[in-house]
């Protein structure tokens, strides 16, 4: 049978423009270690990130694949980098709860599947909302700067929210589709889990308070996380990615 072989330079190059065409406008590097999906979205939501008087585009992040137990992270302390894992090095009883989680969903065929939508896209993008926010906060010289860092250490559901904005603004423009699935299946999964607020407690306030105990169980702490998210998309009336990240620079984190 007859065959060809077709040589594509910088064939990782190639494929991420192709895969997301907006891309061909933008100088683009592949480097090896990154998902090749996180690395096209990392260099459009970069290429996006301007905000007046505040500088990050000499300021990217990141990215490794190291996250370990956490899954997902951004780290401003050490390095400015944005922690993501694959699937295969996460642990054991996480990758269980992400299968269980894969059957409420309906349409998410395994625990991978589910993992990668979440993690390599929405969680990645929400990444980089915090490493947008951290940015901001190192910058800023106004009379509340000094109140909005030290909120921002400890007001742990407003942070997370902030960051849960500004990726639900991003992908209601570069993904509505997947956007309105994912947060669909959320919700199909949160119905599924036990409330972990104690009967009378406030949310928020019970999430700040129990914070390192929740971390500890997959459920509880996933209950919050969708419920963030599902939190952020029903706001009204709906920001824009650009008034999402505009709105940093006056986010002091006390609410």
């Amino acid at each position: 049978m007859p065959f060809a072989c077709i040589y594509v330079p910088n064939f990782p190059v190639a494929a991420a423009s192709r895969a997301e065409p907006e891309l061909q406008a933008c100088a683009l590097v592949i480097l090896e270690g990154k998902p090749p999906l996180e690395k096209a979205i990392a260099v459009k939501v970069e290429a996006r990130s301007h905000i007046d008087n505040f500088e990050l585009q000499t300021k990217v992040p990141g990215i490794r694949i190291d996250a370990g137990v956490t899954l997902s992270s951004y780290d401003n302390g050490t390095g400015n980098v944005v922690h993501e894992e694959y699937w295969e090095k996460v642990p054991l009883p996480e990758q269980t709860t992400f299968n269980q989680w894969a059957t409420y969903t309906g349409d998410e065929s395994s625990g991978r599947q589910l993992f990668e939508d979440m993690f390599y896209r929405f969680f990645f993008v929400h990444e980089l909302g915090h490493w947008m926010q951290d940015q901001v906060l190192n910058q800023r010289h106004d009379a509340k700067a000094q109140t909005a860092k030290k909120n921002a250490e400890t007001a742990r559901w407003q942070y997370e929210t902030v960051a849960n904005r500004i990726s639900v603004a991003w992908w209601r423009e570069h993904g509505q589709a997947y956007l309105i699935r994912l947060v669909d299946d959320f919700r199909k999964i949160q119905r599924k889990l036990p409330t972990p607020v104690p009967p009378g407690e406030d949310a928020r306030a019970f999430f700040t308070r129990a914070y390192d105990k929740l971390t500890e169980d997959p459920n509880a702490y996933g209950w919050f996380q969708l419920q963030m998210v599902i939190s952020a998309y029903e706001e009204q009336p709906a920001m824009s990615f650009q008034q999402a990240i505009d709105k940093l620079p006056g986010e002091n984190y006390d609410k």
